[in-house]
């Protein structure tokens, strides 16, 4: 009886027991599985190309709105010396080895890099910005006061007397260049005193100014400000992207004014992925009309230019489009074209980075006429 129970047991776990996948449902199964695994693998592809595109044109707008804000601000105050009309209230300069001899001039100045030589006969001949900045684009440079927290304490007896400041004084070092002016005069000279003393000489010795006399005695309603003398331009960073193309990048180097007249900068990388920076400027002609020209137009007055129009194209180094950039971008006065396009004189690598233009118009505050 026991026996006859255990084969009828054995015999329904026959019947019924798990039996193994035949060839065509396998087959089936590995084909759901890859269409699945496609399906998943095409949405992660595309979800993540779509996140790098995002990325570069985030970044890339970043950059842009740094590079184009940085720059806006220093030439909307081109020529600033406090109150004193630049162009109406001449500078009197003391200082020895001036970074400027006439400030109307010298406050905006602007540049076409054709070649190595653009800087001949500038403070930048035969410097490194002459060959670094890249030819095709374009070099500015900016020259304005800069306000400082410091201030004149008392009047003055004599022009030739020291002048007695507080504030914060480690902002300055013996023979650096100040620029003091109130709403009828402005004069640059250079410290001679030690600067944290509180007291500011200015006298004639020892190779730093031409003379120990202002031109006029200033009370405590004068302005004190660094002067400050920069230029932007575009250069290659010395890095390549992951196809080992060339990085360029947004520059701004500050001249260092030495005592000595020779040559001295510092030299800042400001926005990476700058491959063109071009720049118009507005000249107010004597029919009032303004017209916006390159540097390099026969007949520009510097003095009479109101407002400069700046156009940077930017690229992101990850290289995230699927083919190479055969657009055209178009800048303030110039078209940047893919490379090897026919005719074209300025133009950009052609590879798989992404680019985009930023524009922007400045006035310059200190020439602005009613």
């Amino acid at each position: 009886m026991i026996r006859e129970r255990r084969f009828a047991t054995l015999e329904l776990s026959r019947e019924f027991g798990q039996r193994g996948l035949s060839l065509v449902e396998l087959m089936v199964a590995l084909a759901l599985s890859t269409v699945l695994i496609l399906g998943v693998m095409t949405v992660y592809l595309d979800s993540n190309k779509t996140s790098r595109v995002s990325t570069s044109l985030a970044r890339i707008q970043e950059s842009g709105r740094i590079g184009v804000d940085i720059m806006a601000r220093d030439i909307r105050m081109v020529g600033f010396q406090g109150c004193a009309d630049p162009m109406s209230i001449g500078m009197n300069i003391i200082a020895r080895f001036p970074p400027t001899l006439d400030f109307a001039q010298s406050g905006l100045r602007g540049w076409e890099v054709d070649d190595s030589n653009w800087a001949d006969g500038t403070e930048f001949d035969d410097t490194a910005i002459e060959t670094r900045a890249r030819q095709g684009s374009d070099v500015l440079a900016v020259q304005r006061g800069e306000t400082v927290p410091i201030s004149l304490t008392g009047n003055m007896n004599v022009p030739n007397a020291n002048l007695q400041v507080e504030g914060e004084l480690g902002l300055f070092e013996q023979n650096d260049i100040v620029l003091i002016s109130d709403c009828e005069n402005a004069d640059l000279f250079r410290i001679t005193s030690e600067p944290t003393s509180g007291t500011w000489a200015h006298a004639n010795g020892a190779n730093s100014n031409n003379d120990n006399r202002l031109s006029q005695l200033y009370n405590d309603s004068a302005r004190i400000m660094r002067f400050s003398s920069t230029v932007y331009y575009v250069a290659d960073t010395g890095r390549d992207d992951t196809r080992g193309n060339p990085i360029y990048a947004l520059y701004r180097q500050t001249d260092n004014m030495l005592n000595t007249g020779a040559a001295s900068f510092t030299r800042d990388e400001l926005v990476e992925g700058v491959d063109s920076m071009q720049i118009l400027y507005g000249e107010r002609l004597s029919t009032d009309n303004i017209r916006f020209v390159p540097a390099d137009t026969v007949g520009l007055d510097m003095a009479n230019v109101v407002a400069v129009k700046i156009g940077l194209l930017i690229s992101d180094p990850e290289g995230t489009r699927d083919v190479a950039d055969n657009l055209t971008y178009a800048l303030p006065g110039q078209n940047i074209a893919p490379a090897g396009a026919a005719g074209a004189t300025v133009t950009h690598a052609g590879d798989l980075r992404v680019r985009k233009t930023f524009e922007t118009s400045v006035n310059l505050r200190n020439r602005i006429r009613d």
